[in-house]
C-alpha cells in the first residue's frame, strides 16, 4: 500500500529527521505508515500531526493507493501565532489572550496566560517547552514539566538548565517568593522554593482595616508567623499552623465587605465570611 500526503494549506512535513515542503502542488509519497509532523506556514492555522492510525485527516483510498489529506487546526483572529517543535510534541501559543498548548500524538495540555504579557517567545530549556515574555517591568516565564505548568513572574534568571526566580506575591507585607528549579531532558526538578520579604521585614499597616487585611493575606500566603503578630497574645500562643489551615480552609482571593468583615472565595467560589474583631490594635476574636 502507497500513502500520499497532500495538504491545500503550505506547510513542512516532519518525517523521523527528514522534512518535505507541501502545498497544492507537491506531495509526500511513502511505503509504511508513520507518525508526520505539520507546521504551517501560513497565519490562522496550527500545528498539527497525522497519527498511523490517520486521525486529523480525510482518507481517499484507489486501488493500491490511499491519499491522504490532513486537517489543520484553526485560530480565529490568525495572529499572534507561534510554534517550535520538542521532539515528538508540538509547543503553539496563540491568542489574543494568550494560550500555550503542548499537543503530541496521544497528549494535549494547554494553559491560558491570563497576565498581559508581552513580546513572547517560546524557548527550550533543556528539552522542556517554556514562554518567555515580559510583563510590565518584570520577566515572565511559563515551564511545562510534562503535565504540569509552572508560571513565574518576577526577576528571573537562566543559566543553562537552572532558572532562579524571586516572585512578587500581591501583598501589604510585600511578600515574594524565591524559587530555584533544575530541568534536565524535560524533567522540572524544583530544588527551592521559600517565602521571604522584599523588603527584608515585613511591612505593617497601622490602619484596622489593611491590618486585617494583611493578616489574611498573610494566611493565603501560609505566612503564620506572621498571621500571629496581629493577634492577641492569648489567642496568638492557643494556634498552631493547624488551626490556621484547618479554621479558613483553602482560598485564593479575600474580598471585603467592611473593616471588619471579609469573604473568603476559592475559585471564584465563595467559602465563608469572617468577622475579625479588635482591641488595643490587635486581633482578639474572629467569627
Amino acid at each position: 500500500m502507497k500513502y500520499k500526503i497532500f495538504s491545500d494549506i503550505p506547510c513542512v512535513a516532519k518525517v523521523k529527521e527528514e522534512s518535505f515542503e507541501l502545498d497544492d502542488t507537491n506531495f509526500l509519497e511513502l511505503e509504511d505508515k508513520c507518525v508526520i509532523y505539520l507546521y504551517p506556514l501560513v497565519k490562522g492555522f496550527l500545528p498539527t500531526l497525522i497519527s498511523p492510525d490517520f486521525e486529523n485527516a480525510k482518507l481517499y483510498r484507489n486501488d493500491d493507493t490511499t491519499y491522504v489529506f490532513p486537517e489543520f487546526p484553526t485560530i480565529s483572529s490568525g495572529e499572534n501565532v507561534l510554534h517550535k517543535a520538542f521532539g515528538n510534541k508540538f509547543a503553539s501559543l496563540t491568542g489574543t489572550p494568550y494560550k500555550f498548548t503542548i499537543s503530541g500524538e496521544d497528549s494535549f495540555f494547554s494553559y491560558d496566560i491570563k497576565k498581559n504579557i508581552s513580546s513572547p517567545e517560546i524557548i527550550n530549556i533543556s528539552n522542556a517547552p517554556c514562554v518567555s515574555a515580559n510583563f510590565k517591568d518584570k520577566n515572565y516565564l511559563l515551564i511545562f514539566d510534562g503535565k504540569n505548568f509552572i508560571e513565574i513572574c518576577g526577576d528571573v534568571e537562566i543559566d543553562k538548565n537552572k532558572v532562579t526566580a524571586v516572585s512578587y506575591l500581591d501583598s501589604i507585607s510585600k511578600h515574594g517568593k524565591l524559587t530555584k528549579i533544575e530541568i534536565n531532558n524535560g524533567k522540572v526538578q524544583i530544588l527551592e522554593n521559600e517565602l521571604l520579604y522584599l523588603k527584608n521585614k515585613p511591612i505593617k499597616p497601622k490602619f484596622i482595616g489593611a491590618k486585617n487585611y494583611s493578616f489574611l493575606q498573610s494566611i493565603l500566603v501560609k505566612d503564620y508567623n506572621l498571621a500571629r503578630s496581629y493577634l492577641d497574645e492569648k489567642l496568638s500562643e492557643k494556634l498552631t499552623d493547624e488551626h490556621f489551615s484547618k479554621f479558613f480552609g483553602e482560598f485564593d482571593e479575600i474580598l471585603p465587605l467592611s473593616i471588619n468583615t471579609f469573604c473568603l472565595k476559592n475559585k471564584n467560589t465563595p467559602i465563608g465570611v469572617f468577622e475579625l474583631k479588635n482591641l488595643n490594635g490587635k486581633i482578639v476574636d474572629v467569627n
